[in-house]
């Protein structure tokens, strides 16, 4: 009995030390240790050891590593067709932060006995981490399509097509045949992480059209519903062309019911990058050359077609000075990231717009459901005008108060405007549009300041002294070349300055 209570005494001693051993042996092997500290042996990313490497010190050997993956060209095959990808063009990003979290968190999750096992495991044949591989999908998107154009057809959207007597047809749509870019993605990531060769087979998929058939048939777009046109002098390159290039903006836009359009947005800046040139412009009551010369004249014509087919007009500014293109009050002047243009689709149904520059002209066209058609009248009148101001500025350059006309001044207007929709001769509505205010410009007249100096006589040009009993004089005088007062005569001295 005695040496059963040995043994059992024995095997209880045992059972005490082992559970006093075994977590002190985890806690010794640093089981516990922050994982913000250092990555444990063994563990690899894309056979690139990150054992013993803190955060910071991992992120930038993985930054060397994502500069190496963008230098390397993944080959793209498609049957018996081959395109050299470069990575760095299609913006290759590996995502260190995420790397370095799995890397620092490895064999430092689970049971201690899960840790124990793990590190073992890390120790004998290593931990890869999978990495995540991201690319700019745009780029690759892009990149693409130019290297296998040979290969590959953008799909065409349904449109509608107008005949020359306006009338209204859907323009079917057409899928195209493109690179299963989530495939490809998938494919190069695969390659790379595994270290394979470079090479990636392509797949094609059918693309469908943004706007299908069904989709541009139930727009309920039958006729059209107004146009309106301005005259420009087609002589003065720059202004056309850049009239020609902001109207292009607007060509075949559709715009979908209750969606509210503004022309900077559509138009984009007036720059030299955008391809706009100098043409006059008026700034500060003043008609100076600027970018996108003309442009006015576009989101004019344009409001006018607006005005016409009936639809909201929701900002509108008027020019400072009136234009010679439109009846006064009815144009609308924009400028980028200040002054804009803008209207809403006030309709049931989307508005199909063309645009047009002919020559001289330049026009817009709305295309809708004739349903929403109405006889619109666009009346505009006076209401105040403005004397301008005159100014008078001292000149040095012109004789004393002689007067020169410098700038030609020019009355201010305020005008009123209202738009009268009728239908079948009953007017249905009346209403008053923005009003406009042109402000004078001042007259400027210049006045002379310049006092002129006496003429001077030489001696040269006097009579020989045997002829002085022939020259005239008056009263008392001394000869001519001894008076004191400078009269010949008796003309006065002061009447000879040329007035």
């Amino acid at each position: 009995m005695s040496l059963k209570n040995n043994r059992n005494k024995i095997i209880y001693c045992f059972l005490i030390v082992v559970l006093i051993i075994t977590p002190l042996a985890f806690l010794s092997s640093g089981f516990f240790n922050s994982p913000s500290e250092k990555v444990l042996p063994g563990v690899k990313v894309m056979g690139i050891s990150l054992a013993e490497l803190t955060r910071s010190e991992g992120i930038n050997k993985l930054a060397e590593l994502e500069k190496n993956l963008r230098s390397s060209r993944v080959m793209l095959h498609y049957q018996n067709e081959n395109w050299p990808l470069l990575l760095s063009e299609v913006g290759l990003d590996l995502d260190e932060e995420s790397i370095m979290d799995a890397a620092l968190s490895a064999g430092r999750s689970g049971s201690l006995f899960q840790q124990w096992q793990d590190r073992k495991r890390f120790k004998q044949s290593g931990s890869s981490i999978i990495p995540v591989i991201g690319f700019d999908e745009e780029k690759l998107e892009q990149r693409v399509k130019e290297l296998t154009k040979g290969v590959t057809v953008e799909p065409i959207n349904a449109n509608f097509s107008i005949s020359g007597n306006d009338n209204v047809t859907v323009v079917p749509a057409k899928d195209g045949t493109g690179v299963d870019q989530e495939k490809l993605k998938n494919d190069i990531a695969t390659v790379l992480i595994e270290n394979k060769k470079l090479e990636v087979e392509l797949a094609l998929v059918a693309i469908s059209p943004a706007r299908s058939t069904s989709m541009v048939e139930s727009m309920g777009v039958n006729g059209l519903l107004a146009a309106y046109s301005t005259r420009f002098d087609p002589n003065k390159v720059s202004r056309t062309y850049n009239i020609r290039v902001a109207a292009k903006a607007f060509d075949e836009q559709i715009i979908l019911p209750g969606h509210e359009v503004a022309f900077n947005t559509v138009v984009g800046p007036r720059s030299s990058e955008a391809g706009y040139k100098n043409a006059p412009v008026i700034v500060n009551n003043e008609i100076v050359d600027g970018l996108g010369g003309g442009v006015c004249q576009v989101s004019t014509t344009l409001y006018n077609c607006v005005l016409l087919a009936g639809l909201e007009i929701v900002e509108r500014y008027n020019h400072s000075l009136p234009v010679g293109y439109i009846p006064i009050g009815r144009d609308a002047t924009v400028v980028y990231d200040n002054l804009d243009f803008k209207f809403r689709n006030s309709t049931d149904n989307c508005i199909f717009i063309k645009s047009f520059v002919t020559g001289g002209t330049i026009g817009f066209k709305f295309y809708g459901n004739t349903a929403h058609k109405r006889d619109v009248k666009v009346n505009t009148w006076v209401t105040q005008e403005i004397e301008p101001e005159v100014v008078y500025e001292n000149d040095p350059n012109l004789p004393m108060d002689e007067q020169v006309v410098k700038q030609g001044g020019a009355k201010g207007f305020r005008v009123s405007a209202e738009r009268i929709i009728s239908r079948n001769g009953v007017e249905e509505k009346r209403e008053r549009l923005p009003s406009s205010e042109y402000r004078p410009v001042t007259k400027v007249i210049a006045v002379g300041t310049l006092e002129q100096d006496l003429p001077q006589i030489s001696p040269s040009t006097l009579p020989p002294p045997e002829d002085w009993s022939n020259v005239s004089t008056t009263g008392n005088k001394l000869p001519i070349g001894e008076q004191e007062s400078g009269n010949i005569g008796s003309q006065p001295a002061g009447d000879n300055n040329g007035r």
